[in-house]
């Protein structure tokens, strides 16, 4: 029988981690959502949205569990593209409530790739706030609703941490990755540059010259990072080539 979804998206993407997790199943929220997960102090008015899509990450041995586990909460399966991609991303439907769930499989591959397997288990609904502020820093095309879920990341964190427990970013693990690969490095860092831009537009002169600090300590942080060989052999051509992925649009077509 057939389980009636729930009308708020935001409700929805929870009601599905959790109820997998209580089933055994591991699959957390990234994106808005898994952002919206990471919600530790009241969130300023200008940095509230509404969410149309659910976005999972699973395992790569756990693909075809969370589809079965998706039909049968009543979710229809893009069978065709499933079929074609499911070693990567599986795509799914709620007809009735014209939303989609889009699931990346092991890693989240857009213009950059990231590998999630091994934080799967960390958040009870989503990924480590580095993680998922890495998720929206790869944008090469980045739009103004992933610059406000950046800014509403880092509202919501402290910098510098290295606990296991979620409650801060930690700038270790993120240069782990952006002090290897020249070409996320630059990325992220033209995306930070445009937050702090927007950050003087949408938040408070308080708000704002925090989340500014925030930035200003990441960037120093990367850029004092040691660099890989790769990273400085890659860095001499710099803009002349292309460092990015171009992600192939998948709409929500059935």
């Amino acid at each position: 029988m057939k389980i009636e979804t729930l009308e708020d998206t935001q409700s929805e993407g929870f009601r599905i981690v959790d109820l997998a997790r209580e089933s055994g199943l591991i699959t957390k929220l990234i994106g808005g959502l898994g952002i919206a997960a990471h919600d530790h102090r009241s969130l300023p008015a200008a940095l509230k949205r509404e969410f149309g899509d659910i976005d999972l990450v699973i395992g790569r041995k756990n693909g075809g569990q969370l589809s079965d586990f998706l039909t049968a909460m009543g979710y229809e399966a893009n069978k065709r593209f499933n079929a074609l991609h499911g070693a990567k991303r599986l795509l799914f439907y709620d007809v009735e409530k014209q939303r989609q769930v889009d699931v990346f499989v092991g890693e989240f591959s857009m213009c950059h790739k990231l590998n999630l397997e091994n934080f799967l288990e960390v958040h009870p609904r989503s990924l480590t706030p580095d993680y998922l502020l890495l998720t929206k820093l790869q944008i090469f095309e980045i739009n103004h609703k992933d610059l406000l879920d950046i800014l509403r990341i880092l509202y919501m964190h402290a910098t510098e941490s290295e606990h296991p427990d979620c409650a801060g970013i930690s700038l270790t693990r993120m240069n782990q990755i952006l002090s290897t690969d020249w070409g996320w490095y630059t990325t992220a860092v033209d995306n930070l540059k445009k937050v702090k831009e927007i950050s003087e537009k949408t938040l408070t002169i308080m708000e704002s010259n925090e989340v500014k600090s925030k930035i200003s300590t990441m960037i120093e942080r990367v850029e004092s990072e040691p660099k890989s060989a790769k990273w400085k052999a890659r860095a001499l051509v710099g803009r002349k080539k292309i460092w990015y992925e171009i992600p192939e649009e998948v709409n929500g077509a059935r």
